[in-house]
């Protein structure tokens, strides 16, 4: 998609308005017509259609209650017109945010609403016929008639650059998992660092695996064809000073291994990379927006299937830091990953700080639903960042309880550490427990835990994204790192 300011042409033409508020001339007689009729008040999200000589289709959409409009309404309002000018089949629209200016600084609106474009407009087309990609055609340019500051403009170009990282996830985390495995994200990862000067790329292949000692991602992947990766991804946006570490959970396919997962849950387990993809898509973003600080993106990339090799519950595996793990469960596996991955990233670059992304339990998604991430950590000032950036860039998150009561739920019986909750019955609680286990792997850090289970992959539609993948932790990490 392409983006102009104040340019003339376009096919459909979309204003604004506030409750109890018109617009001037011709259209708003029209439209105080429409409200007298009842065919229009206003209120949020409302869409009153028209046209005129120059447009061919005229869109006024309702912002509701002056008081109440955030930027994510001012995201799902351009979604909705972006969706439905999609649906008209027009090629081009030119939207008028006249109305918006004093609510919001111009950058945070061209920012909020170049992301929120490039969500709405996105389709996953690789594998449809070149009849139904027609069918299906993208919008191709997006006006903003926007008479101010050139910080507006500043802002769609860094929301480009967001929105584009965050669909360059979705485009990944779509990708079946017979072609999305291991060596192909290698390939994906390479061709992205030899296009950015300074990105450096590290790969620890299964020999240095073994010879590490990571026993728990080895364990994991024992019963896969494809090879196991810890892949790092170095980004210096300035000289010197401490690490920012974002550890990605890259399981390629989720069988569940003997534990094995059932229809209606093991069809979308494609999606269980989207952590490591995440953590991808940040390190592009940071290297395109020229972010000032020091990045080190890990994709603990490995896949967990069932064969004559695969790890058996009861199994007990010895992780880098010297922990050992009784597999309670072998559907816990994101957490084993990341253990290692989290112990061997703190050891190898003492990271300031050190943030994971998982899709790591269903219990998430009970919880929070697809609107929100959750957060676990006893940083209370990186929770309060992590959350502040969420809400600012609408890929929000929600922080759950971390109290001490809960720290010893992990604690193993003929191990060091079970791999599933020990007290109760064992499921409660389930996305704090899993970053009680994760926590046990991180010694001086800063460190938080992001469970993406429900907001990176969603089963509904909304205004600016849909079902399917999300880029969830993109947006969030980028305003977060922008604002460190």
């Amino acid at each position: 998609m392409k983006f102009s300011i104040n340019s003339k042409q376009s096919e459909v033409a979309a204003f604004c308005v506030f409750e109890k508020e018109s617009l001037s001339g011709k259209l708003g007689k029209e439209l105080s017509q429409a409200v007298k009729k009842k065919r229009f008040n206003g209120k949020f999200g409302e869409i009153f259609k028209t046209k005129s000589d120059k447009q061919e289709l005229i869109l006024i959409i309702g912002l509701g209650n002056k008081k109440e409009f955030s930027l994510e309404r001012l995201r799902r309002v351009v979604g909705k017109l972006v969706k439905q000018t999609k649906a008209a089949k027009y090629e081009t629209l030119s939207i008028d945010f006249d109305c918006c200016k004093g609510i919001f600084n111009a950058e945070e609106l061209g920012a909020a609403s170049a992301e929120s474009a490039l969500l709405a407009n996105y389709s996953f087309d690789k594998y449809f016929s070149k009849e139904k990609k027609e069918k299906k055609r993208p919008l191709e340019t997006l006006n903003f008639a926007w008479a101010g500051s050139k910080n507006f403009g500043v802002g769609l170009k860094r929301g480009k650059v967001i929105g584009e990282a965050s669909n360059f996830v979705r485009d990944l985390v779509n990708e079946p998992a017979g072609v999305a495995h291991s060596l192909f994200l290698e390939k994906v990862v390479k061709n992205i660092v030899a296009r950015h000067s300074k990105l450096r790329l590290k790969v620890l292949n299964k020999p240095e695996l073994k010879k590490l000692g990571m026993g728990a991602l080895l364990g994991v992947n024992a019963g896969s064809s494809y090879p196991p990766k810890l892949i790092f991804i170095e980004y210096r946006g300035k000289p010197s000073g401490k690490w920012t570490a974002l550890v990605g959970k890259g399981i390629t396919f989720d069988s569940g291994g003997y534990n094995l997962k059932p229809t209606k849950y093991i069809e979308d387990m494609k999606s269980d990379m989207a952590g490591s993809a995440a953590v991808l898509g940040t390190i592009k973003a940071a290297a395109e927006l020229g972010i000032k600080q020091n990045i080190v993106g890990v994709m603990a990339v490995c896949e967990n299937m069932v064969s004559s090799l695969a790890q058996r519950p009861g199994d007990i595996v010895k992780a880098y830091n010297g922990k050992t793990i009784e597999i309670g469960n072998t559907d816990a596996e994101g957490r084993l990953v990341l253990a290692d991955a989290l112990a061997y990233t703190e050891k190898k670059y003492q990271p300031e700080v050190m943030i994971d992304l998982a899709t790591l339990t269903g219990a998430c998604v009970v919880a929070l639903g697809y609107y929100a991430a959750a957060v676990v950590s006893k940083d209370e000032r990186l929770v309060a960042d992590l959350k502040n950036a969420g809400d600012k860039s609408g890929d929000r998150i929600w922080q759950l309880p971390f109290y001490e009561e809960y720290h010893d739920a992990m604690d193993g019986s003929i191990s060091d550490l079970n791999n599933i909750s020990q007290k109760g019955k064992g499921y409660e609680g389930g996305s704090i427990t899993a970053g009680v286990f994760l926590s046990k792997f991180v010694e001086k850090s800063r460190w938080a835990h992001l469970d993406i289970a429900g907001s990176a992959y969603w089963g509904v539609n909304g205004d600016y994204l849909g079902k399917g993948p999300t880029g969830s932790g993109v947006r969030a990490l980028c305003y977060y790192l922008l604002n460190k």
